[in-house]
């Protein structure tokens, strides 16, 4: 029986550094996006627009950017379409299921 209480203690304190890292991850997630967002604002004013040359240029869309900064295809909602087409997350890794 000793050894059922021992695995017991090693599930629970398993359970207690998931837990852990689970934190951990979410607050790096969390400074990730931030500094991802300081990145934009950055080259947002670096190109030095006012606020109604700005609020045209995102307006217009991306039809002025050159291929390698235009937008990649969106998927619906409901996620992946199975396509695997070009810009496609799926495609680049080489993963999905052939058939």
């Amino acid at each position: 029986m000793a050894t059922v209480e021992k695995i017991r203690r090693d599930i629970e304190k398993t359970r207690e550094k998931i837990s852990e890292q689970q934190k951990r991850l979410r607050a790096l997630e969390a400074q990730l996006t931030e500094e991802e967002n300081l990145e934009i604002v950055r080259m947002v004013k670096a190109v030095k627009m006012d606020n109604r040359e700005l609020t045209a240029f995102l307006k217009a869309g991306t039809d002025g950017l050159p291929e390698g900064l235009r937008q990649r295809p969106h998927h619906p909602a409901g996620g992946h379409d199975g396509g695997g087409g070009v810009g496609c997350p799926r495609r680049e890794r080489g993963g999905g299921r052939r058939v």
